[in-house]
């Protein structure tokens, strides 16, 4: 029987052959190109996603664990004070009033902190014709210097705020709302949703709390505008403070207590301080005494931890005594760490620099000085040196801030003074008597540590 399969001639073998060949290698071709692609396109964006992805996880992690700390300066001054021929030195025969000048010798170091406040007792009116010594009302040019001097914080919760009425107050509070809104001006609202509003203020990421309140005041509010002041209140204070708490990093708190003219502080001041501190304020800022009281480190057994300035004494003033005259700049730092996610603050290196008041009414200059930038010779025309029983000396001014600042302060045992009842005039009608036996006995804090060294007990 005859094949019907005939045998391939060598051309047709070779074509075969030659036809198989390209066909692999288009498919090699195929291969290496798809190949390519799904490396260019879909496994080598995986790859560097997952790099990415790995490397963004090593970097939180590290960031975690590393501490993000950040830090803002503080500077804090005294009553801003002003009586007769300090209102005179900025008044021109034009008509134009400037009080600039008197915050010169101190201008430099308060622009150069991230923060700077100053308490501010008085009232201002837009009126020249309103201006009073007593009660107090100061022109707003006043408030224009403080301004220009450096400082952004304005406390003014003070025993004589209210001296001229809520009309006054609210002139004070226009002039600072229309005339320099970045200004935090604390202790005084036109209205109760601010008085509940509590201002925080944020330097170099670190949210900043402040509060401030007087012991009382010389003229009661009326009635159903007690908002308008803000007055030391046991649950009121404490309500504040934890909404504080809630919305910033630390609290500082501004307080208008003590007794005028005593270089210690009194037993109220020392149930507050106990108060505040375990309540949780970070810093307190005292005034209203007029001269310098100690400062240091409060601290109990439960962990909490407080700085103190129970009184800065006075700023810009011209009384007439030694020790009014010897004033105080509190400074310190605010330290702020995050790390794992916690938030830690820490108050650093708290001091408080000597400030002399110097005026010449021959002269007419008026204004703090740095007590180390001080010297006999200016001082030889102060005039109120007359009046002082103490030779008014640099050395003398220094001594006399080293023994009010090492003067030992005696921790509160005692709650009963946190409700103590003021009248018109500053004097206490009553207090709390049974809270006061009940907590005779316990320990509020233990001894603050001044930063000189010496110890507050």
């Amino acid at each position: 029987m005859k094949k019907n399969n005939i045998p391939l001639n060598y051309r047709e073998r070779s074509n075969s052959r030659i036809s198989f060949i390209c066909s692999i290698a288009v498919l090699l071709i195929l291969f290496l190109i798809f190949y390519q692609l799904d490396n260019i396109l879909i496994r080598r964006p995986a790859q560097e996603a997952e790099r990415i992805a790995q490397q963004e996880e090593q970097d939180a992690q590290a960031a975690a664990e590393t501490p993000q700390v950040s830090t803002a300066s503080i500077v804090a001054v005294g009553d801003n004070y002003y009586q007769d021929q300090l209102l005179q030195s900025g008044q021109s025969e034009s008509g134009t009033w400037n009080y600039d000048s008197v915050y010169t010798h101190v201008q430099s170091q308060i622009q150069a902190a991230d923060l700077a406040m100053v308490s501010q007792d008085s009232v201002f009116t837009s009126s020249h014709d309103s201006v009073s010594t007593y009660p107090f009302a100061v022109p707003t040019e006043i408030g224009d210097a403080l301004v220009n001097a450096g400082f952004d914080v304005v406390a003014s919760a003070s025993d004589t705020i209210n001296d001229f009425g809520s009309e006054m107050i609210d002139q004070t509070l226009n002039y600072w709302s229309s005339s320099h809104p970045d200004i935090s001006l604390l202790g005084i609202h036109g209205s109760q949703e601010d008085a509940d509003t509590v201002k925080v203020v944020e330097v170099n990421g670190i949210r900043i709390a402040l509060l401030n309140y007087t012991f009382g005041l010389d003229t009661a509010l009326e009635s159903g505008q007690e908002y308008r002041v803000d007055v030391f209140d046991r649950d009121k204070i404490s309500a504040a403070i934890q909404n504080a708490q809630e919305e910033s990093d630390c609290i500082i708190f501004f307080a208008h207590w003590g007794d005028e003219n005593e270089t210690t502080p009194s037993e109220y001041q020392n149930q507050w301080a106990a108060f505040l501190m375990q309540q949780g304020v970070d810093v307190v800022i005292g005034s209203h005494p007029h001269v310098l009281q100690p400062y240091g480190r409060m601290s109990d057994e439960q962990g909490n931890e407080m700085v103190i300035f129970y009184s800065l004494g006075n700023f810009v003033t011209g009384q007439e005594t030694f020790d009014t005259l010897l004033e105080g700049m509190a400074q310190f730092t605010i330290q702020k760490t995050v790390q794992n996610g916690e938030t830690s603050i820490e108050i650093l290196s708290p001091s408080i620099t000597p400030l002399v008041m110097h005026y010449s009414y021959d002269s007419g200059e008026y204004g703090p000085y740095l007590l180390s930038e001080y010297n006999d010779e200016i001082g030889a025309y102060h005039s109120g040196r007359s009046s002082f029983p103490e030779i008014f000396s640099v050395e003398n001014l220094q001594t006399r801030f080293d023994e009010i600042m090492s003067a030992n302060v005696t921790p509160s045992t005692g709650t009963n003074l946190l409700s103590a009842v003021y009248d018109t005039q500053g004097n206490m009608l009553s207090s709390d008597s049974e809270a006061a036996e009940e907590d005779t006995s316990s320990d509020t804090g233990e001894a603050a540590s001044s930063e000189d060294g010496s110890s507050e007990e």
